[in-house]
C-alpha cells in the first residue's frame, strides 16, 4: 500500500508540472479580424497573440505572419526592464513596443495582462520551435533573465491558430 502511495505521490508531482494551457479565440462581432491568444495557466506573465482576417489569412500581430510574444509590462519592469531579447538559437528578436489590451478579462474568467511588451516571432520560427521557446531578455544595465513558452502552450496555440484559420477558408 505504501508503494502505490508512493507511485501515486510522484505521478501527482510530475503531472502538476505540466504546463496546461489557456487559449482563447476572440471573436468580437463585427470586428475586422479574430484574434487568438495563449499562455500557460499557471503563468499569465507572458505568452503568444496574433491576429487573423475573416478570410483566414494570418494578419499578424505587429507585422504580416508574425506571432507576438507578450509579456506583461509589471513583470518586465520587475525584472529590470530589457533594450534587446535573444532567442535561445541566437536569434535577435524585433522588440514591439507596449500595448493595452482592453479585452484582457473579456472572454473568460482567466485574463490575460492589460499592459503588455511585445518581442516579435516570426511564423517560420516559432514553428521551427514549437517544443518550446526560450527567450533571454537583456537589459543595457543588470542582469540578463529569461522566459520559456513550454511546447503544450505552443503547440495548443498553433493548433487553434490552423483550425481557425482553416475553418475561416472554407467555402
Amino acid at each position: 500500500m505504501k508503494t502505490l502511495a508512493l507511485i501515486s505521490a510522484a505521478f501527482l508531482a510530475v503531472f502538476a508540472t505540466v504546463a496546461t494551457p489557456v487559449i482563447q479565440v476572440r471573436d468580437l462581432p463585427n470586428a475586422p479580424d479574430i484574434v487568438i491568444v495563449g499562455w500557460d495557466a499557471g503563468n499569465a506573465e507572458f505568452g503568444l497573440r496574433t491576429r487573423l482576417r475573416r478570410d483566414g489569412s494570418h494578419l499578424g500581430d505587429g507585422r504580416v505572419g508574425e506571432h507576438r510574444l507578450f509579456l506583461s509590462s509589471v513583470f518586465v519592469e520587475a525584472n529590470g526592464g530589457f533594450a534587446r531579447a535573444v532567442a535561445h538559437s541566437g536569434k535577435l528578436l524585433r522588440n514591439t513596443g507596449t500595448v493595452r489590451d482592453v479585452d484582457a478579462c473579456r472572454f473568460g474568467s482567466v485574463c490575460s495582462p492589460a499592459s503588455t511588451v511585445g518581442i516579435g516571432v516570426s511564423d517560420e520560427f516559432l514553428r521551427e520551435h514549437r517544443d518550446s521557446l526560450v527567450v533571454t531578455l537583456r537589459p543595457k544595465t543588470g542582469r540578463h533573465w529569461t522566459v520559456r513558452l513550454d511546447g503544450s502552450t505552443i503547440a495548443a496555440y498553433l493548433s487553434t491558430l490552423d483550425s481557425v484559420s482553416a475553418s475561416l477558408k472554407k467555402p
